[in-house]
């Protein structure tokens, strides 16, 4: 297997409306991988247990041992994944529903591994997208056949490929945010550095306490400096008899009394 990162899971439908051509490519893509729903599935639609291309389904299972596909029981459980016991699922429904509890399972049991639905089934591609999962995406089978031939993974996996480089701390913003795509996050961590050079809440707060502080000494002083000029013009006598207890410098000349007219 040229790519071994790759998990890929194919639904009924990736099967039985494609052909072995389809089959042999996208095993080039890598680990394939059969839920065990769709498993039992083809095997019925074989034996004519079942509706659908019984003659695709039979070539299918004929094929099988030399594709090597394995088979998985993983489920995972999601909330939109719930089956409410009063629903009267039909079979194509419930088929949609269990593939899709094993893609999550998958993809929750191998979270550093791209896990890849093939599927022609679009409420299955659309269930899977709810999902939000970081390393899980659906794809159609004549897109997987594509990438196949062109050796260049399709843009949805691509992403997951990106997600899979970004930090821990990035991969859990994205699961908090599943709104947010790939991209933006890219961009997001591009513009991280800039809030590194900006002052943190701790240093503004106390800065602004150092300038409230400075400018409380200024206003104090200045109202100090009144008062002592006050009481040298009132009483020049005992302020300078205070002023020479204290052993300060003489008081500056400017403020000297004046002379008596």
């Amino acid at each position: 297997m040229t790519n071994f990162t790759y998990l890929l899971l194919l639904e009924t439908s990736a099967i039985t409306e494609t052909d072995a051509n389809t089959w042999q490519a996208i095993a080039k893509l890598g680990e394939c991988l059969l839920p065990e729903i769709v498993a039992i599935d083809l095997k019925n639609m074989a034996n004519g247990k079942s509706e659908g291309n019984e003659s695709t389904a039979k070539q299918f299972q004929n094929l099988l041992p030399q594709l090597d596909w394995q088979v998985t029981p993983l489920i995972g459980k999601h909330p939109e994944l719930v089956l409410n016991t009063s629903q009267n699922l039909s079979r194509k429904a419930r088929l949609i529903l269990n593939v899709a509890q094993s893609a999550l399972g998958v993809a929750t049991a191998y979270p550093q591994r791209c896990v890849v639905l093939i599927s022609n089934e679009i409420l299955l591609r659309d269930r899977i997208a709810k999902l939000n999962c970081q390393n899980l995406a659906a794809i159609p089978a004549a897109i997987a056949r594509q990438w196949s031939r062109t050796n260049q993974a399709p843009p949805i996996v691509q992403k997951l490929i990106k997600n899979l480089e970004l930090p821990l701390d990035l991969k859990s913003s994205v699961s908090s945010h599943p709104s947010n795509t790939i991209d933006s996050i890219y961009s997001h961590q591009v513009a991280s550095p800039k809030w590194s050079e900006k002052a943190s809440p701790k240093a503004i707060n106390y800065a602004q306490f150092v300038i409230k502080l400075m400018k409380f000494g200024l206003t104090t002083t200045f109202l100090v400096t009144i008062l002592l000029i006050g009481w040298r013009y009132v009483q020049p006598q005992q302020f300078q008899q205070l002023w020479e207890k204290t052993g300060l410098p003489p008081f500056p000349k400017v403020f000297s009394q004046p002379q008596n007219k």
